[in-house]
């Protein structure tokens, strides 16, 4: 039985740690991605 808990705790610390992980992925790759205007040149004749 103590086995059995221990498991289960690792388990729901497992993924804790692997939604963490994934939520802080998304959020580099969305500032990273990210697109800023005031660098973007139009070109007059086109």
């Amino acid at each position: 039985m103590k086995t059995k808990n221990y498991l289960i705790a690792i388990a729901i610390f497992g993924g804790m740690l692997f939604t963490a992980y994934a939520a802080n992925t998304a959020n580099q790759d969305e500032q990273q991605t990210a697109v800023r205007k005031d660098q973007i040149k139009i070109p007059s004749g086109g």
